[in-house]
């Protein structure tokens, strides 16, 4: 391979591996980071409006749900620190909770 395919496929290695670490999704009123570095997931609450964020972490291919649910209101965020192993699929929902109220804003998918 000539070097300067090499160089190319290189950084193109590097382009995917990086995006596969960390991710934002935006939705309304709410923010979402996940960093695969760490299993960590950050939601931020994007409106004063009385609702709470509150996404719902599920591991692919099961019935098992990640706890603790991450949520936060009040133009705040919170941090959560998971533990999972490398590679496994999380399939989260992201819902607008205010009383009783629950209404589905989103869903993303992650690898750990």
């Amino acid at each position: 391979m000539p070097l300067a395919a090499g160089a190319l496929a290189l950084a193109m290695v590097g382009v995917s591996a990086g995006a596969a670490q960390a991710a934002t999704f935006s939705f309304t009123g709410a923010k979402i980071t996940w960093s695969a570095n760490g299993e960590i997931l950050t939601v931020k609450d994007t409106k004063t409006d009385g609702r709470y964020i509150y996404p719902m972490g599920q591991y692919a291919g099961t019935n098992e749900y990640m706890t603790p649910h991450c949520s936060t209101h009040g133009r705040s965020s919170k941090t959560c620190n998971y533990s999972v192993a490398e590679g496994k699929k999380i399939n989260f929902w992201v819902y607008s909770v205010r009383g009783s109220n629950m209404k589905k804003i989103g869903e993303f998918t992650v690898t750990a």
